[in-house]
């Protein structure tokens, strides 16, 4: 969008609508976004204001998104308004004023998108908070609409951003052809290839990097590579040189058998341990691979000192931050390295190869427990030292409930508020 038609644009919003107004109302410090057509089919205007805890009414920042662009304008106090530059998400109040403002919103007449030219814009089913964002996205590639409706809408995602990660903004993935309005060139794929990835879509971007790397392979052979080992092709070598196999007969059998490579490397370091023979297919195949995995972890003896119970204890009291208690679940760290075992034991896992590494401070193993049996082992949980957890598993390696996911997610923006303070304690 050339300069003139930002300034004609500019003087040319509308007024808001009857009532939005008095929406806004009321006290403490909101944030909202109205938006705006002048006629059907038209452009879309959007005006951001902020309100003070005090009632206060302000107007911040104004977007207008058209055929031929989108723009953003800003204004300062006791300065008039101007072009912004950067297209980004509406900043309300900036930080330095001794705080970090809240710069999330609400958005008000929102049927004004499906008056306007962006009403085929597929944001209602799939952003989250940055409306802006996807509309200027909409204004630019239209054809993302396509992309969004064959659930591909996961290429354009939300990432955090800023030294402390508290900003978001759109990550586009650097697959899509943007060019093409044909699905299939947006993707680099055949027909052949697409109707194989219905379904499983999310195996999009693995899929196309080991194909680059083995362009020969058929497309089943990629898929069950990329579902087997993701993006991970350091760790496919790593397997194959341990095994002596083939990468498509191992990624068939880890295919086959819904094997993790987290577990799958666990079973080799156990198999390295106990000095077995990993050439042998019988080994680094078994039949029944749940099994021979609890099999080597109940053979291995994870023996404990009193140096190391030293250490254990050591790292108690640092670990009390990481305990959370939910509604019928909590999560509290092991009182001991027999603990760790027994729960490995309990719930026919490998938490018991862990112990040496929980002990000695280089992660963190947490027990998910429900507060009708807290002594009764439920689910057990990694979490690294960086705050990011690895896996959650239960009894025999199963999945989280639909009740502990929902623990889970909790938890993760707690880890997130923790580990964010200490590192603010560390720089400090």
């Amino acid at each position: 969008m050339k300069r003139e038609r930002k300034e004609q644009l500019l003087t040319q919003f509308p007024a808001l609508p009857a009532g939005a107004m008095e929406q806004m109302k009321g006290r403490g410090a909101r944030n909202f976004v109205v938006l705006i057509t002048r006629q059907a089919g038209g452009e879309l205007y959007a005006r951001c204001y902020h309100r003070y805890s005090d009632g206060h009414i302000a107007e911040r920042q104004r977007y207008v998104f058209a055929k031929d662009g989108a723009v953003r304008y800003g204004k300062s106090d006791y300065k008039p308004w101007e072009i912004r530059t950067e297209f980004r998400e509406p900043v309300f109040c900036q930080s330095g004023y001794g705080y970090s403002f809240d710069n999330s919103y609400c958005v008000l007449n929102y049927e004004a998108i499906k008056q306007s030219w962006m009403k085929y814009a597929p944001i209602s089913d799939h952003t989250s908070l940055l409306y802006m964002e996807y509309l200027g996205l909409y204004c630019k590639h239209p054809n993302v609409e396509y992309l969004i409706k064959q659930g591909y809408g996961f290429l354009i995602s939300e990432e955090y951003f800023g030294y402390w990660g508290t900003h978001t903004r759109l990550s586009i993935s650097p697959l899509i052809n943007w060019k093409s309005n044909n699905l299939l060139k947006m993707l680099g794929l055949n027909k052949n290839e697409f109707k194989a990835l219905h379904g499983r879509e999310r195996l999009y971007p693995d899929y196309r990097m080991w194909r680059d790397r083995f362009p020969k392979y058929s497309i089943e052979d990629i898929l069950q590579i990329a579902y087997a080992f993701g993006y991970e092709y350091g760790t496919a070598e790593r397997f194959v040189e341990a095994t002596g196999l083939k990468l498509r007969r191992l990624a068939r059998y880890l295919y086959g058998n819904e094997i993790r490579p987290r577990d799958y490397n666990d079973y080799i370091g156990q198999c390295k341990k106990l000095k077995y023979n990993l050439h042998d297919t019988a080994i680094s195949m078994p039949h029944d691979f749940n099994a021979m995995h609890t099999r080597l972890s109940n053979i291995i003896k994870y023996g404990n000192s009193e140096g190391l119970s030293a250490v254990f204890r050591k790292h108690i009291e640092k670990r009390r931050q990481l305990e959370f208690y939910g509604m019928d679940l909590f999560i509290r760290q092991p009182e001991s390295f027999e603990e760790i075992i027994a729960e490995g034991e309990a719930l026919h896992h490998c938490v018991g190869s862990y112990a040496e590494r929980h002990s000695l401070g280089k992660l963190h193993i947490m027990f998910i427990r429900s507060k009708a049996e807290p002594d009764k082992p439920y689910y057990t949980m990694e979490v690294s030292v960086a705050g990011r957890i690895v896996q959650v598993r239960g009894e025999r390696n199963c999945d989280p409930t639909q009740e502990v996911s929902t623990l889970i997610a909790a938890y993760t923006e707690y880890l997130k508020t923790v580990f964010r303070k200490a590192h603010k304690r560390k720089s400090a």
